[in-house]
């Protein structure tokens, strides 16, 4: 017999069952019955069904045969129809009179069911194929199953075929889909049907699919254009299934993370000039990543830089004023003495904007050339501003009658070192006389 057999409620069962014993005996007749639970007459467990007339359980009575011939050493049992208090171990006992009764050890355990067993696999991925696997049992010889799928319609390239198992005389009809799940088959229910000719008998198992898929572009929630000094909130979220890991990073620092969460917070309590720049949000699970780069504007008053300055040279002087900001500064120039302000367009002045830095950042510079003999009195005021302030700087100014050792230049300055050792020895040997 079959070590295991299984049914679906409200069918039947045959379970085919052979059993022997010693030729020598020659019995006259042989008689069997079965046993539910036990094979020990002393535990009196239920009677199934004799070969003989005589009591049974009233559990089996009208859905237990024995169809089998003791005499021929056959001992098949139908059950049915099946509930599932019928579900447990069935053993055989075999009577060829006087004390030569035997209870077999040997048993089958009659399994149940109230649907088909749905296989679906551990993890079904986007893109990959996967094989789904429905197993009907097909024990009983008065309805034979047909098995089919359902919603499967909109499944590209979805492919099926049935097969047989024989298993020690235990039936079943497996039914195979094969597909490759797509992201959006996610929640899609899939059923495997189970109908009897001449029956008004039908089962069914459905799942829902679970597809698993790597994470798709990322998208971003916040303002990228701050105003320095402003906080700051960027959200970075990317659908994946199983959620991914996700982080904000700015070159190799990691400035934001969270971990099997859809998504991730970035916040600046106040933003600065430094905080702008290019970051990357990215996100990855065991399938796959991808990443979003996007940059942080940080807009700021105009900051002067140290090269403002004013350089003598030749017949008068070149003066630069260089300012960073966002948006772009405007630089001028003033000259107090003079009551005059030098902006663009000025014949003395010239601009440069060399473009964008990180973060967008605005470098303007500023050139003044004065002309012909400076006052030294003269001063310079170096002067940037944007819609987000302003900026002034005073470019101290010296006369070049100040500069004489620069203009000597490094012989002159030896020459008249020389001179002042001289004389200072001079003066020193006429005070000894």
């Amino acid at each position: 017999m079959p070590p295991a057999v299984a049914g679906l409620s409200g069918t039947c069962v045959a379970v085919p069952c052979r059993f022997g014993y010693p030729e020598e005996l020659r019995p006259a007749a042989v008689h069997g019955l079965w046993y539910f639970g036990s094979p020990y007459p002393k535990n009196y467990p239920p009677v199934v069904a004799r070969s003989r007339a005589g009591a049974v359980h009233e559990s089996f009575t009208g859905r237990a045969r024995l169809v089998g011939d003791p005499g021929v050493r056959d001992c098949s049992l139908l059950l049915g129809p099946l509930s599932p208090e019928l579900a447990g171990k069935y053993y055989f006992r075999g009577d060829l009179g006087g004390y030569n009764q035997y209870s077999f050890s040997e048993h089958t355990t009659l399994e149940v069911l109230e649907e088909p067993v749905l296989e679906v696999p551990p993890e079904l991925v986007a893109g990959e194929e996967v094989e789904l696997r429905c197993r009907v049992p097909d024990n009983c010889p008065q309805l034979q199953p047909r098995v089919g799928w359902e919603g499967i319609e909109e499944l590209p390239e979805a492919s099926e075929r049935e097969l047989r198992e024989d298993a020690a005389g235990a039936g079943t009809i497996l039914a195979l889909l094969r597909f490759r799940p797509r992201r959006e088959d996610g929640g899609r229910r899939l059923g495997c049907r189970v109908a009897f000719a001449n029956s008004t008998l039908a089962f069914e198992a459905t799942v829902a699919l679970d597809v698993q898929y790597a994470p798709r572009s990322p998208v971003l929630n916040g303002s990228l254009w701050v105003v320095a000094g402003d906080p700051v909130t960027v959200t970075c979220g990317a659908a994946s299934h199983p959620a991914p890991i996700v982080t904000v990073t700015r070159g190799r620092r990691v400035v934001a993370a969270a971990v099997y969460e859809p998504q991730v917070t970035m916040t600046l309590a106040a933003a600065k000039p430094e905080d702008a720049g290019e970051y990357l949000c990215r996100a990855e699970n065991q399938h796959g990543e991808s990443s979003l780069p996007f940059n942080l504007t940080v807009e700021f008053p105009p900051i002067l830089l140290p090269d403002s300055r004013c350089t003598p040279g030749g017949d008068g002087a070149r003066c630069v004023c260089s300012a960073s900001a966002i948006p772009e500064p405007a630089v001028t120039f003033d000259l107090p003495s003079r009551n005059v302000t030098v902006t663009e367009g000025h014949r003395d002045y010239t601009v440069t904007t060399p473009g964008q830095g990180t973060g967008g950042v605005v470098t303007v510079t500023g050139i003044l050339t004065l002309q012909g003999t400076l006052d030294p009195r003269l001063a310079v005021l170096c002067s940037a501003h944007n819609p987000h302030g302003s900026v002034q700087q005073q470019l101290r100014f010296h006369h070049p009658a100040g500069l004489v050792w620069a203009k000597v230049g490094p012989v002159g300055a030896v020459v008249a070192f020389a001179i002042v050792i001289a004389l200072v020895c001079y003066l020193s040997q006429s005070r000894r006389k």
